[in-house]
């Protein structure tokens, strides 16, 4: 593991305190947190704008080794990318810092058939909106927004859109 992998487990783990509320005990689904995300271009979105039946919001660092076995593990998956190519799933990858020179130097490693984008002044961490103890960190959420899986594993996610597209 690099340094920079090191200090985003660090700063992580520091943020982990502030993170999303738990679901109520009525059973109420959680709902994820709305943030802003840039692209290369420097446009901006938002997840609450991204409209599709899933969206697997992909938390990662550009220089961690970690993050970019998941994101090749992923971007293998023969299923994910049926669900991608359907327009049932959407990728969000999220870097959750500003370092733009360490993201744009390894953007291209992204799939193109991702939403890559940073989030310009570590709204995520500083406010405390994910649950992100190390990274790679993997959310599913439905069309409403609410989490399905949180911090979840790749094999969870497998199982989930092995699920997912037997409908």
């Amino acid at each position: 593991m690099n340094e920079r992998c090191i200090y985003v487990i660090i700063l992580c783990l520091w943020y982990a305190g502030a993170c999303l509320a738990q679901s109520p005990a009525s059973g109420t689904p959680e709902k994820a947190s709305d943030f802003t995300y840039t692209l290369a271009s420097g446009k901006q979105g938002t997840l609450y704008a991204l409209r599709s039946e899933w969206i697997l919001l992909y938390f990662y660092d550009p220089a961690c080794e970690d993050c970019h076995a998941l994101m090749e593990r992923l971007n293998g998956s023969k299923r994910l990318n049926r669900l991608i190519e359907a327009k049932r799933i959407r990728v969000l990858a999220v870097y959750p810092e500003d370092d733009t020179a360490v993201w744009i130097e390894q953007a291209e490693h992204v799939p193109r058939t991702w939403i890559n984008g940073y989030d310009k002044g570590a709204v995520i961490h500083t406010e405390g909106l994910y649950r992100m103890t190390t990274l790679p960190a993997l959310y599913l959420l439905d069309r409403h927004k609410n989490i399905r899986l949180k911090t979840a594993t790749a094999d969870e996610v497998e199982d989930e859109l092995k699920r997912i597209s037997n409908k």
